[in-house]
């Protein structure tokens, strides 16, 4: 059986005599010693050991003993060890500013060991209460993260679902979702905007084309050009599919949102729905556009055959009847000029493994 751990008293002065009496009698009671003589190393030690209650001195050189509980009690590491100050019996205006600074008890200089004991032990039960709330909020705490991520991520996983259906009935695979989520998050890694960008645009740009669950399957589905007419009812799937996704105060559904009303907006203004330009288009829908264009060129349509990934390169770089650079933003561009290679890669890997 483990033993259990002593409580450990870290005692405060600058009068080695001091420090000797109070080490002596705390041993005695059973406790574990640390000491030092000033407050700039009782931080210190105080944030690297476990603590349980600290005997201070108020006078102290380098850093005193308010300056020090200062220091303590506004640190969430420190803030909870309970502080006991060292006084002189009449220090009434250093006890009433010890009060305001945060200190758990006082002691009255000379010492006197019967009362010492009892301060100790009634530290100690503070300690212990702190310590049990401390460690059920983090329990709460937990408990309230993993229930919103499994809310989240069952939401996600509703969307997605819908979002899978849309692409069915335009005859496409739930690989193309999957392939545009990565491609995505690779250029939201390779332009360094955090974790939780990429991993939000991931989930996001999946439902990039949720709103195809609202246009009539003889125009999805069509062998052959779009009448005008046609393409107006097509262009409005950017439309219905941001009204599936709004009002949500989910981060990603809120990006998944502009990522479907905007993604077939250019950079040079030539896009729909509302022909924003530059930076007026967000960035996560400036990024699904060119991996959703990447994954057209190389996906086989009922009107169009594959291109290999050189020959999607071509096109994204260099520009043809359709597409031209000037319709990406020009980092994005930039990104895939560089990593264009890690899209032949992911595009791969995902056929492979489905």
């Amino acid at each position: 059986m483990m033993e259990e751990r002593k409580a450990t008293i870290l005692i405060v002065d600058d009068d080695p005599q001091n420090r000797m009496l109070l080490r002596f009698f705390c041993k005695k009671w059973g406790f574990d010693v640390d000491e030092c003589k000033n407050g700039a190393e009782a931080v210190k030690k105080a944030n690297e050991k476990e603590i349980d209650i600290i005997l201070m001195d108020l006078m102290m050189p380098k850093l005193d003993g308010f300056s020090a509980l200062e220091v303590l009690k506004n640190n969430l590491k420190t803030k909870y060890i309970p502080v006991i100050i060292l006084t002189a019996a009449e220090d009434t205006e250093s006890r009433i500013k010890g009060i305001e600074l945060g200190a758990d008890d006082f002691f009255t200089k000379p010492i006197n060991i019967h009362e010492l004991k009892l301060r100790l032990k009634n530290s100690l039960k503070i300690k212990y209460y702190n310590d049990t709330l401390k460690n059920y909020n983090l329990y709460l705490e937990n408990e309230l993260k993993k229930k919103i991520y499994e809310v989240k991520k069952a939401y996600i996983d509703s969307l997605y679902r819908l979002a899978k259906i849309a692409e069915y009935k335009d005859r496409e695979t739930g690989d193309h979702l999957k392939r545009i989520g990565y491609f995505s998050k690779e250029v939201a890694f390779r332009l360094g905007l955090g974790s939780e960008f990429s991993e939000n645009i991931y989930h996001a740009s999946q439902m990039h084309d949720i709103g195809k669950v609202g246009i009539p399957e003889n125009i999805l589905q069509k062998n052959g050009k779009l009448t005008r007419e046609e393409f107006e009812i097509m262009k409005k799937h950017t439309i219905i599919g941001a009204d599936i996704l709004k009002g949500s105060h989910i981060s990603v559904l809120k990006m998944a949102e502009k990522i479907a009303k905007y993604h077939h907006e250019k950079w040079n203004g030539e896009g729909y729905p509302f022909k924003l330009k530059g930076e007026s288009i967000p960035l996560s829908a400036r990024i699904v556009a060119l991996a959703d264009i990447y994954d057209a060129l190389r996906s086989e349509r009922i009107y169009k055959p594959s291109l290999t990934h050189k020959q999607a390169t071509e096109v994204i770089l260099k520009g043809d009847n359709r597409t031209r650079p000037e319709h990406f933003d020009p980092e994005v561009l930039n990104i895939f000029k560089k990593y264009h290679s890690t899209f032949e890669e992911i595009y791969e890997t995902v056929r492979a493994v489905s």
